[in-house]
């Protein structure tokens, strides 16, 4: 029965780290801070480049060379 009593005593070890160790723990899971995930750094991030509007994006995808007038 005394050896249960060590296996108790054993407990640090399985858990060696100290529960202040745990913002280590993020620390490493997350070396490089994360900024605020609102605002530009967001947009920023999903999209590095500035995005025209759509309506003239696709007038000059489908018709690259301006239409001179149907008259005459």
């Amino acid at each position: 029965m005394s050896e249960k009593n060590t296996d108790v005593d054993a407990t640090p070890q399985d858990n060696p780290m100290p529960e202040g160790a745990k913002d280590t723990i993020k620390a490493m899971d997350n070396p490089m801070p994360t900024p605020p995930a609102e605002g530009s750094d967001v947009s920023t991030l999903d999209n590095p480049m500035p995005t025209p509007p759509a309506d003239d994006t696709i007038r000059t995808m489908d018709n690259p060379m301006p239409t001179p007038p149907a008259k005459g």
